[in-house]
């Protein structure tokens, strides 16, 4: 709670001094619609939202993500979205380890809700640190309405054939090593998308930084990652 605290007491400093220091027009974030001379390095310096962040937004929005009827679940939520999505009749947003106001305690493993209950679900960067990844993406599939999507973006090595993981592997420095990060418990290959059907997805690996126009690719600094929107 204490290492939480600290994180977000410099996240409000940095949002207080960065948005002066960098005062310009020459780049935009999508997720804040703010305007600066340059990014913070990688991150924008009013909602501090990151590279991967900043692409994953935009195709969101291109997926009409704004409009206030769409019943939105939001697991881990990033808070540049969740301060755009928050204002609408049904959003909930969720955490196994909230810690934020607005935030709800949820298991993703075990979501409180009846089926069909969403029509959104934005997941991102969450389940490499779920010990029962497959159980999760089978929830996300049964609170989604039919027709309802999946809209997730996680770090995947596509040089690898299968997943790597290890369940018996608890030593943090040994996950860092295999699993690049002390919390995470697989490195997922180019099956993922198998697991992301199993439970009856139709799911679209969607390259979104390929479509977008040069122009906005030079204001808004995205990076390229693979998202995959995932159709109930």
């Amino acid at each position: 709670m204490a290492n939480r605290a600290l994180r977000a007491a410099q996240r409000t400093a940095q949002q207080a001094v960065l948005p002066r220091l960098l005062a310009g027009d020459e780049v935009e974030c999508p997720v804040c619609e703010s305007e600066f001379r340059r990014f913070a390095g990688r991150i924008c310096p009013r909602c501090l939202s990151p590279e991967r962040q900043r692409l994953v937004w935009l195709y969101l929005a291109s997926t009409g993500i704004e409009d206030p009827s769409l019943a939105v679940l939001h697991l881990a939520p990033e808070p540049p979205y969740r301060d755009r999505l928050k204002n609408r009749p049904t959003y909930v947003a969720g955490d196994l380890d909230p810690g934020e106001h607005g935030v709800e305690k949820l298991d993703a493993t075990a979501l409180p809700f009846e089926e069909g209950a969403f029509d959104r679900v934005i997941v991102n960067h969450v389940l490499e640190h779920i010990p029962d990844d497959r159980r999760a993406i089978a929830e996300f599939h049964r609170v989604l309405k039919p027709g309802g999507r999946l809209i997730t973006q996680h770090p995947v090595d596509w040089d690898l054939d299968r997943t790597d993981e290890d369940p018996s592997i608890t030593d943090p420095g040994e996950r860092v090593r295999r699993f690049n990060q002390r919390d995470h418990v697989r490195v997922y290959g180019r099956d993922f998308e198998d697991r992301l059907r199993e439970p009856g997805f139709s799911v679209t690996a969607v390259d979104y930084f390929a479509q977008l126009p040069d122009d906005v690719i030079k204001r808004c600094r995205p990076s390229r990652r693979i998202i995959h929107d995932c159709v109930r």
